[in-house]
């Protein structure tokens, strides 16, 4: 019996590990923010410093790299998509940036979509 409920216990805090691991995306506009759930996190994407991903239909030696400053919890953050950091910790969360739009282009759409970053919010297990 002891074993049938060690098992279940088992299978259970698996299946809650599982779930607290999926990352939450959200899609942030240019001098927005949003409030991410259920860290609580407050989050306005504040600018691009810099852009020197490889565009579009370009030959590059190096993918290059895009900088954003995030402000979390009234905090200025730096976010990078190739270099580091990536990704910051807020106590039990770890906040990643995954994409920044729009993406270089050789030749510039006039009407391309207004500039977003998307970003991943993971729970991390506590130290």
């Amino acid at each position: 019996m002891n074993l049938f409920l060690s098992g279940i216990v088992y299978f259970a805090s698996f299946q809650v590990l599982a779930i607290a691991q999926n990352p939450a995306s959200y899609t942030i506009p240019l001098g927005k923010t949003i409030t991410a759930t259920p860290s609580n996190l407050t989050i306005q994407y504040r600018s691009l410093v810099a852009d020197s991903r490889c565009p579009t239909g370009a030959r590059c030696v190096w993918a290059g790299d895009a900088e954003v400053v995030l402000a979390i919890a009234g905090k200025d953050y730096s976010f990078h998509t190739t270099l580091e950091p990536q990704s910051h910790v807020f106590g039990r969360y770890r906040v990643r940036l995954t994409q920044v739009d729009p993406y270089p282009s050789l030749n510039p759409q006039p009407n391309s979509k207004p500039a977003a970053v998307t970003i991943e919010i993971e729970a991390i297990a506590p130290n």
